[in-house]
């Protein structure tokens, strides 16, 4: 089993977020991931039952390897300033695999 790569992030409340993923054999080499389907949650504790928020994932480019994940403003606007974890998981052929994990800084917004 392959440990997820360590990516944290650091968003501002109330903006969109957005993360292009680009799926690779070696690091380098974007494998083909048509058909597959991603998606990534935000959570106050890695363990928690409650979703704070979650990112919409769409294959934009699958001959690439290529995910674009968007954290909506509605939805960043939502999380209070302060550490949450994360993670982006892959389904293919019934198979969950987490490809990156870590943790989010949420900083405050001043204008709203």
């Amino acid at each position: 089993m392959a440990v997820p790569a360590d990516q944290d992030l650091t968003i501002t409340r109330g903006d969109t977020e957005t993360l292009v993923v680009t799926i690779t054999s070696d690091g380098t080499t974007p494998i083909n991931i048509t058909g597959r389907t991603y998606r990534a949650q935000v959570r106050s504790q890695a363990d928690s039952t409650t979703i704070k928020a979650s990112f919409t994932c769409t294959v934009t480019d699958g001959a690439n390897g290529q995910v674009t994940a968007v954290l909506s403003a509605t939805d960043s606007a939502t999380l209070s300033a302060g550490i949450y974890f994360w993670d982006f998981e892959e389904t293919a052929s019934g198979t969950v695999s987490t490809i990156l994990s870590g943790t989010v800084t949420v900083t405050a917004d001043v204008t709203r």
